[in-house]
Formats: structure tokens, sequence, C-alpha cells
């Protein structure tokens, strides 16, 4: 008797790709494809470090999604947990680039934990980042 054993190798791609800059209380994140649970998990574990470098500073996001084509159901959960985190940082506010009705639409249903955000969403950076520095001043204006 023989008895056939085969292994396959599972590969493992990341889907979607990302950039992150931290510069003076702001943290832009530009994705862009289609992610997969993979790359999500990627994106979001790079950005809880950068936010806990910040070391409590408080700190506005500004997401550009205008590249992003969507992603899988897992995609979702994994940004509905990572707003859940966010959620009790130091976050001033958080604008995003999103112009398609339909993605607004799909994230706002399936992560819940944004609800209670300071968020708006924008056609472009310019009125982003205007939004975003009236958010910065009107949180300073609370603390003088």
């Amino acid at each position: 008797m023989t008895i056939e054993v085969r292994l396959e190798k599972l590969l493992l791609v990341i889907h979607g790709e990302y950039d992150i800059e931290v510069s003076k209380g702001l943290i832009k994140v530009t994705v862009s494809g289609a992610f997969n649970d993979l790359g999500a998990k990627a994106l979001t574990t790079e950005l809880k470090a950068a936010i806990v470098a910040l070391n409590q500073t408080p700190f506005v996001m500004l997401g550009d999604l205008l590249d992003f084509n969507g992603g899988t159901p897992e995609v979702f959960a994994e940004s509905d947990d990572f707003n859940a985190w966010l959620n009790s940082q130091n976050m001033i506010a958080k604008a995003l680039i999103f112009t398609s009705p339909i993605h607004i639409a799909i994230e706002k249903s399936l992560v819940k934990s944004k609800a209670t955000q300071n968020i708006q969403y924008f056609e472009n950076e310019h009125t982003a980042l205007k939004w975003l520095d009236a958010q910065v001043d009107k949180f300073n204006a609370k603390l003088a």
C-alpha cells in the first residue's frame, strides 16, 4: 500500500498599496488598489505604530482614498477593529478624500466604530486640509 502526501505551498499575497506620512501632528494615509485582509492588516499595524509613536500627542488624520478600489469583507472588519482602537487615542479629527458614493456607503455601513469620530468626506486634499486646520484651531481654543 502506498500513501501519497501532497503538500502545496500556500502563497499569501498582500493586495493593496499604501503610504503613511507623519508630520507635525498630521498623519496622512494614501491607499490605492483593491485590498485583501493581509494588506489591511499591514496598513493598520503600521498606522498603530505611527500613532503610538506620537506618545498621546493630539493629531489629525488625512486619508486619500481616491485610488481605493474596495476590499474583501475582512478588510472592512479590520478597519472597524482599527477604528474602535483609534477611538481611544487622541485624534482630533479625520478627513477622508473619497469621491465614490458607493464606497462611502459601504464603508459607513460596515465600519460602525467610526460613528463617534469627528470625520468628514472631501473631494480634494486642499479642502480637507483647510477643514483639519479649523478642527485643530477649535481644539486649541478649548484648551486656552
